[in-house]
């Protein structure tokens, strides 16, 4: 009886530094994910891509390149001022440091005067695609930003921590 309380003791000691290494295992690695200056001096190309990946696709970059690329090659479909060219004329008569506020303010209320006036738009192939490409570049962007980070906060390869294996089948670990 003596013996396999001792023997249960040492199991639990045995396990504790087991487990105390784990964590500093993981708290090496977790460290190691978050230690972006040093990844950045190793690898400066992949993790300066990977961080540049993230951040364009989290802050819409591709639907604002497609948007740029479409304003350029489809000028006319763009208008820039939605004043008349008679108000933009009395604009001008304005004091310079007022002018871009005051355009933009009548920009704002002839969008919101548009909106409440025609509040649908006709269907057309534009629209459609633009409609596709949203809901298309939602679940794609996110699943790609969510692996750009996972790769950018991965700890390097020489410190990754190994998946903990438990005790073989049929023993519960105790040594009882």
């Amino acid at each position: 009886m003596a013996e396999s309380v001792a023997a249960a003791r040492q199991e639990v000691a045995n396990s504790r530094l087991a487990a105390e290494a784990e964590l500093d295992e993981i708290a090496d690695a977790a460290r190691a994910a978050v230690d972006i200056p040093s990844k950045l001096r190793r690898e400066p190309l992949k993790y300066g891509g990977l961080g540049a990946g993230a951040v364009f696709l989290a802050i819409g970059g591709p639907k604002r390149l497609f948007k740029a690329v479409e304003k350029r090659a489809f000028p006319k479909r763009h208008v820039r001022s939605l004043t008349p060219k008679e108000v933009e004329r009395s604009i001008e008569h304005l004091p310079e440091e007022d002018r871009a506020e005051v355009r933009a303010h009548l920009d704002r209320d002839f969008a919101a005067y548009l909106r409440r006036e025609h509040p649908k738009h006709e269907p057309n192939a534009r629209r459609s695609l633009w409609g596709t490409y949203d809901t298309a570049m939602a679940i794609i962007g996110a699943a790609a930003a969510r692996e750009l980070a996972r790769r950018f906060f991965a700890p390097p390869g020489d410190r990754r921590v190994q998946p903990r294996k438990g005790p073989p089948a049929g023993e519960d670990g105790l040594g009882l």
